[in-house]
C-alpha cells in the first residue's frame, strides 16, 4: 500500500522589531490536508522585516531591515532567495531607503518595483528591484483626521497597485489625514483624480482589490470598519460602510479619547465571496458576504479568537485552515476554517513566535 503523503507549504512570518533573540523571520512548515504547523527556520540577525512579499514565481522574498537607530533608523530594502526546500538563503542588500523602515512593502504587478511605505515620516517609497532608480514622496499634513491622538499628521500605512489591465498606478493609504493617493510608480507625481477619501476618523490602513479589479475593500484601524469603493479605471464612488464590532461593544476606553480596539488586516477568500478583517482588542476575525455585482457587503460572523490581538491571517491554501498572528500573545495559532457558516476553531496548541505581524505563502510542494 502506498503511503499517503502530506501536500506541504511553507509560510513566511515577519515579526516585530525588537525580538529578545533576534530572529524576526521565520519560516513555518504547514500541512494544508491537517492544518498541523511547525516552524523549520528562523533567520538570526535581521530586524524590521515585518511585511514583505513573494515574487511571482516564489523564488524571492522581498523586505527591508533596519540598519541602525537613532531618532529616525536607517533602512534598507533587501532580498532573501527561497531555496526548492522552502529554505530561506543568505540576504541580498539591494539599496539604502530615504526613510526609517517601511511598515508595508508591495511589488508592482510587473514585478520590476519595490513599494513601501514609512509610517512615522509619511514617505513613500519607489525603487526597481535591483536597488536603482529610487524615488520618493513624503504626505503633507493638510488635512488630519479628527482623532486628537492617532492623527496629529499624516502617517502612510500601506502600499498597493491599481489592478491589471488599468493603468499602473502605486496606491498608498494615509492613515492620519484618511485618504488614498495614487502615484505615478516611476516618478510618484500625484494623479489627483483618483484620491480616495475615507470617512473622517476612520483611519483606513490596508486594502485588497475585488478579482476583477471593479471594487477596492479598505479596512478602517481607528473606526473598526470595513468600506467597499466601485472604480471604473478614471476614478472611485464609495458603495457601503460596515462595522467590525458587535452592536453595542464600546471602542473607546473611559477617558474616550483611547481606542479599546482598532482594525488590522484584510483578506479575500481565492473566489473574492467572502471578505475578512481582523480587529485588536476585540480580538476577532469579521466575515462579510460580497456581492460580486455591487460591491455590499453583510456581516456574516464575528469569530472570537483565543490569543491577544490578531495583526495579521492568511488562508493556507485550500482554504480549509488559516494561520493567525496573536501579536500580544507572542504566537501563531492555525484555526480550522467552515466556510458554509464563516466560523474558526483551533487546531492543536499555538505556536510561540515573537509578535507576528506577517503571513505569506510560498508554492505548494508535495
Amino acid at each position: 500500500m502506498n503511503a499517503i503523503m502530506a501536500t506541504i507549504v511553507h509560510c513566511y512570518v515577519g515579526c516585530n522589531a525588537g525580538s529578545p533573540d533576534l530572529q524576526a523571520l521565520h519560516v513555518l512548515e504547514c500541512d494544508v490536508d491537517t492544518g498541523s504547523a511547525k516552524i523549520v527556520q528562523s533567520v538570526k540577525g535581521v530586524q524590521g522585516t515585518t511585511y514583505f512579499q513573494l515574487d511571482a514565481e516564489g523564488k524571492w522574498l522581498y523586505t527591508v531591515v533596519r540598519e541602525k537607530d537613532g531618532l529616525v533608523a536607517a533602512s534598507a530594502a533587501v532580498r532573501f532567495p527561497i531555496g526548492a526546500d522552502g529554505r530561506l538563503g543568505a540576504m541580498e542588500r539591494l539599496a539604502e531607503l530615504p526613510a526609517e523602515p517601511p511598515c508595508h512593502v508591495s511589488l508592482s504587478p510587473d514585478g520590476t518595483r519595490i513599494f513601501g511605505a514609512s509610517y512615522v515620516s509619511a514617505t513613500a517609497v519607489s525603487l526597481g528591484i535591483d536597488g536603482t532608480d529610487i524615488r520618493s514622496y513624503v504626505f503633507p499634513d493638510d488635512a488630519m483626521g479628527p482623532n486628537a491622538k492617532r492623527q496629529k499628521k499624516a502617517y502612510a500605512h500601506f502600499t498597493f497597485s491599481t489592478p491589471p489591465g488599468r493603468q499602473l498606478r502605486m496606491g498608498v493609504i494615509d492613515l492620519g489625514c484618511d485618504r488614498i493617493r495614487f502615484f505615478d510608480p516611476l516618478t510618484l507625481a500625484v494623479d489627483p483624480l483618483l484620491e480616495v477619501k475615507a470617512v473622517p476618523g476612520d483611519g483606513p490602513r490596508h486594502a485588497v482589490w475585488s478579482k476583477d479589479g471593479r471594487f477596492l475593500f479598505v479596512v478602517n484601524e481607528l473606526g473598526s470598519t470595513v468600506s467597499s469603493f466601485a472604480f471604473d479605471g478614471s476614478k472611485f464612488s464609495a458603495v457601503d460602510r460596515k462595522s467590525m464590532l458587535p452592536e453595542g461593544f464600546d471602542r473607546w476606553e473611559a477617558d474616550g479619547k483611547t481606542l479599546a480596539t482598532k482594525a488590522a488586516a484584510i483578506k479575500l477568500t481565492a473566489d473574492g465571496k467572502v471578505l475578512m478583517a481582523s480587529n485588536r482588542g476585540y480580538d476577532s476575525i469579521a466575515f462579510y458576504d460580497v456581492d460580486l455585482a455591487t460591491g455590499r457587503l453583510a456581516l456574516r460572523n464575528i469569530q472570537k479568537l483565543r490569543g491577544a490581538f490578531p495583526r495579521d491571517f492568511e488562508l493556507m491554501p485550500g482554504e480549509k485552515f488559516m494561520v493567525v498572528g496573536h501579536k500580544m500573545s507572542d504566537e501563531i495559532q492555525v484555526y480550522s476554517f467552515d466556510r458554509g457558516n464563516c466560523t474558526l476553531a483551533p487546531v492543536g496548541s499555538a505556536i510561540p513566535c515573537w509578535r507576528p505581524l506577517c503571513f505569506k505563502f510560498g508554492i505548494i510542494r508535495p
